[in-house]
């Protein structure tokens, strides 16, 4: 399925729940949970992962944001932010090298 497919259908299941709110057939509300911008943050750093694959600055993007929504919903996360970063940057290394290596040997 295309890009615009999907971007096309998914923009028209939005309009319909605002619309099904506007009529008051559903209660939506968007707007009422804190940390609702860092959607603008999370989402392209999904959609780019999912277009380009995980790369560092898609990465940084999507930390940035779920740190910035966490902050938002006052859930402590402090002191979890080194170990998690060291733990996904190991992690990183290891997938890199172990692709690069299954690469080496499917080539000989």
């Amino acid at each position: 399925m295309s890009n615009k497919r999907v971007f096309g259908i998914l923009l028209v299941i939005i309009g319909v729940v605002f619309l099904l709110n506007a009529l008051n057939v559903i209660t939506f509300d968007f707007f009422s949970f804190a940390g609702w911008w860092t959607i603008f943050l999370i989402a392209p750093a999904l959609i780019s992962m999912s277009k380009q694959g995980v790369t560092t600055g898609n990465v940084i993007l999507l930390v940035i944001g779920v740190a910035l929504f966490l902050r938002e919903r006052d859930i402590d996360f402090k002191g979890y932010l080194l170990p998690g970063v060291l733990i996904v940057l190991g992690i990183s290394l290891f997938v890199k090298k172990w692709n690069a290596y299954f690469v080496i040997y499917k080539e000989c």
